[in-house]
């Protein structure tokens, strides 16, 4: 019995200093082969590099999977302008969006892949708003930065490749959590006319001032191209390149010059925008949930009718350049995919372009909870003439 007893000791001894050297007896259990994953970042354009990132991360934070870029791929992943989103079809197989709503609003590109690459790797989504929790996805602030897996995470995968763990049912995953929203201007309606000045800027909305030339928000990334002469984000109008932004130095505002003239009607800029109580109409293909990041954008523009309110309502604007909008009802108005998007009133029978959507009037992230403000576009008229060189009359 002693020299068992001493036989166990000496074997615990062996064990403990061969894993303190990174070393492992043989036993009984083989270890888990590691699986080796092939992904088709072909098609994402400008965020490839974002995916090659997520898959270093993966590398080095499992054991039991290995991602690699070749085929014949069992993950495909595509760009869209919609929300980023992961539909597995099997552990380590699927497809995967990089949509552009999201990183337009500001969300950390390679945390998205990395996030939506873990769907593929067997994890849900776990909304805890903890930016330490890589599949907390758009729960945590949009400020968050980190693209790596918890400790928990790994494990979790290593677990579901070693077969120790069952794979989850295969469903579709949205950044932001949504299967199945209808997103429009908060509060308002489908477009009732077939508005020829809409431009589509790739998650904001423009508005065509001359042949060539479309105003939208500062703020806004400039396109490599825009669609012109629909209401429809997705079809109809003329796609046309952008070859050239102008930043107003001092407001919301950029110009956009179009390589080709466009045959459709701009919408002219009068002199004034109207005073307090003027009815007016936003158009835009802006969420209609309110909270940040709740829905992505529509396929066609929505409209509401609104009206200039005192300067008061809104905090911080610059009073003679930029316009107090109502939040009709108290639960209507511009949201994110507006941006840059047209406020326009009736002269004559004919929308004119008083106003560009620039941001929230009381400084909430959650739309409608207050009035907007838009760039008072009549104000600089002179100036965006002059960039244009001339304005039609």
């Amino acid at each position: 019995m002693f020299r068992g007893q001493l036989r166990r000791a000496a074997l615990a001894m062996l064990v403990a200093i061969l894993a303190a050297a990174g070393m492992q007896l043989a036993t009984g259990t083989p270890a888990a082969a590691v699986r080796t994953v092939y992904y088709d970042a072909s098609r994402t354009g400008e965020f490839r590099t974002n995916f090659d990132q997520a898959a270093q991360i993966w590398n080095s934070r499992v054991s039991n999977v290995r991602l690699l870029a070749g085929t014949p791929a069992s993950i495909t992943i595509y760009v869209d302008e919609g929300w980023p989103r992961a539909q597995p079809s099997g552990l380590g197989s699927g497809r995967i969006w990089m949509g552009r709503t999201a990183v337009n609003q500001g969300y950390d590109r390679t945390r998205i892949a990395t996030h939506e690459v873990g769907h593929i790797l067997g994890l849900p989504d776990r909304r805890t708003g903890l930016c330490s929790d890589l599949m907390s996805g758009s729960s945590a602030p949009v400020s968050c930065r980190n693209a790596n897996p918890s400790a928990a995470e790994a494990s979790r995968v290593n677990s579901l490749f070693a077969g120790t763990l069952a794979a989850p049912a295969s469903t579709t995953y949205t950044w932001n959590g949504a299967s199945d929203i209808s997103p429009l201007v908060v509060g308002g309606r489908p477009a009732t006319e077939n508005y020829p000045f809409m431009v589509y800027v790739s998650g904001c909305t423009g508005t065509l001032i001359k042949g060539n030339w479309a105003v939208t928000a500062k703020h806004c990334s400039t396109p490599s191209s825009v669609r012109v002469g629909s209401i429809n984000r997705s079809s109809g109008g003329t796609v046309v390149r952008v070859t050239r932004a102008v930043n107003h130095p001092s407001v919301d505002v950029k110009l956009l010059q179009l390589a080709s003239s466009v045959t459709y009607a701009p919408a002219p800029i009068p002199s004034t925008s109207g005073a307090v109580g003027t009815a007016t109409r936003i158009i835009g293909w802006g969420q209609t949930c309110a909270p940040r990041g709740c829905g992505s954008a529509p396929a066609v523009a929505n409209e509401l009718d609104t009206s200039i309110v005192a300067d008061s309502r809104c905090s911080g604007i610059n009073g003679p350049y930029e316009i107090c909008t109502n939040n009709t009802n108290g639960n209507s108005g511009a949201c994110y995919g507006d941006s840059g998007g047209p406020q326009v009133r009736r002269v004559n029978g004919v929308w004119n372009l008083i106003g560009a959507t620039s941001r929230a009037g009381n400084n909430n992230s959650t739309c409608a909870t207050g009035p907007s403000i838009y760039v008072d576009l009549p104000s600089i008229r002179s100036w965006i003439s002059t960039q244009v060189g001339g304005l039609p009359v």
